[in-house]
């Protein structure tokens, strides 16, 4: 016993060897956890870990975190601790979440989405990870997150009046088989850039992705009311007839306001075969007239969507109002409001946020979970990925969440900084596993 015990306190007594900091991989999609570690430090030693980004704005984001070595002398981040800094405790992606402005306040959702010059892919976002030992810097390496991995290409293109851009994986495979293809809507913001970021991440996962503006663009309507979902069906028309497609594997993805888009044009043409609806509802909420205070659904008590000329139902503004448990009254207002989601020709799945205070979407996901339960006449392996402590904001990227929940008194998100850096990594793997299932793997695409 005496002899193991002078061994150990040789070995931590031992001289300071060189040590070094390690990535797995340097350039990945920024919906990858880095793998980061530190060798050759003593048993136990601690090490500081940095990151720092800028923003589109040029403003400095920045995290630390204290980890110790194993007996070994290895930190890795997926086993190790922080024991002090902008996060704590075991979380391979901290260093990414905990990131704070260096000074003042910062944006919900700082993640820069700069276009390539001359191209619709992204450009990689540069983060420095540094490692001191005793205050000293023994390494430092930049991480290039990528929202396009570098094989993905883009166009855009005209299906009809409907302004749509088309991202695709790179080569195709050496089966030459034909891709499933996933049509992509953005939110209550309108336009069309939050949809290209949902397909360049879908086609740096392998999938055709169709990014498709359905308002608030030249050529649609301006407000959110009455909108046709139409564009949609165009899409999909248009993706049957391109090659390197499988007409038979089309889906549709949206994030709030384009999911129950991508719900109701599902519900509506059975050549779709699956829908992701992020943080989106089952049945529509008021329109929005952009020049009517608050300009959300609370501002006019119009229908947002329509379809063929007739509008399609929604919710009245009913504050406090749980539609996972209505009242008799709020049962019948519900049951005239909902989407015919029953008939859609596929799987659904819902990404929710148990705390989202501007969507509801964990209980409107609850009511779709028990309408497509007690509905369906076919039954579908229909999903929800429920993050409790997550707001309206969740996304498939890696970024800093600590001012996320911070939108402003009027349009409140909800969620905290830990619960959305749950979500965002973990919803992503969830969604294409599922769009795997139901669709087929899109493949590979190039990194």
């Amino acid at each position: 016993m005496r002899v193991c015990f002078s061994l150990l306190m040789w070995a931590l007594a031992a001289p300071l060897g060189a040590a070094e900091l390690h990535v797995g991989v340097l350039e990945e999609g920024a919906d990858r956890v880095p793998q980061i570690r530190v060798t050759g430090l003593g048993a136990t030693e601690p090490v500081e870990l940095r990151l720092d980004m800028h923003d589109a704005r040029g403003q400095r984001w920045q995290s630390r975190a204290l980890l110790r070595a194993d007996l070994e002398g290895v930190m890795d981040t997926k086993v190790a601790a922080a024991q002090q800094g902008t996060y704590r405790g075991v979380d391979a992606s901290g260093l990414i979440w905990s990131m704070r402005p260096e000074s003042g306040n910062g944006s919900p959702s700082p993640l820069p989405q700069r276009m390539q010059p001359g191209a619709l892919t992204f450009a990689p976002v540069p983060m420095r990870l540094s490692a001191y030992r005793n205050g000293q810097l023994l390494g430092e390496h930049t991480l290039l997150r990528h929202l396009s991995t570098p094989a993905v290409t883009a166009r855009e293109v005209r299906i009809g009046g409907v302004t749509a851009r088309l991202y695709l994986p790179g080569p195709t495979d050496a089966s030459g088989n034909p891709r499933p293809a996933v049509i992509t809507l953005g939110g209550a913001e309108g336009g069309i850039d939050s949809a290209s970021a949902y397909a360049s991440w879908l086609a740096s996962n392998g999938y055709v992705a169709l990014a498709v503006a359905y308002y608030r663009v030249p050529g649609r309507p301006k407000d959110l009311i009455g909108v046709p979902i139409e564009p949609v069906l165009q899409a999909v028309d248009w993706l049957q007839r391109q090659r390197g497609v499988d007409p038979q594997r089309i889906g549709v993805m949206g994030g709030s306001w384009g999911g129950i888009v991508a719900m109701a044009a599902a519900a509506h043409d059975p050549r779709i075969r699956a829908v992701v609806s992020w943080v989106g509802s089952p049945a529509p909420f008021r329109g929005i007239a952009r020049d009517v205070p608050p300009a959300d659904f609370r501002g006019v008590d119009l229908p947002a969507l329509s379809y063929r000329g007739q509008s399609l139902g929604y919710l009245p503004f009913d504050e406090g109002a749980d539609w996972s448990r209505p009242t008799a009254q709020q049962a019948q207002v519900l049951e005239h409001a909902m989407l015919p989601i029953e008939r859609i020709n596929g799987p659904v799945m819902l990404v929710a946020g148990g705390d989202d205070q501007l969507g509801d979407s964990a209980r409107m996901a609850a009511v779709a979970q028990r309408w497509l339960r007690e509905r369906r006449s076919i039954p579908q392996p229909d999903e929800v990925a429920y993050f409790a402590d997550a707001g309206h904001l969740i996304t498939p990227f890696l970024q800093p969440t600590t001012f996320r929940h911070q939108t402003g008194p009027y349009i409140p998100v909800g969620g905290t900084p830990e619960g959305y850096a749950w979500a965002d990594r973990e919803s992503g793997p969830r969604v294409l596993g599922f769009l795997g299932r139901a669709l087929g793997a899109g493949g590979t695409a190039e990194r």
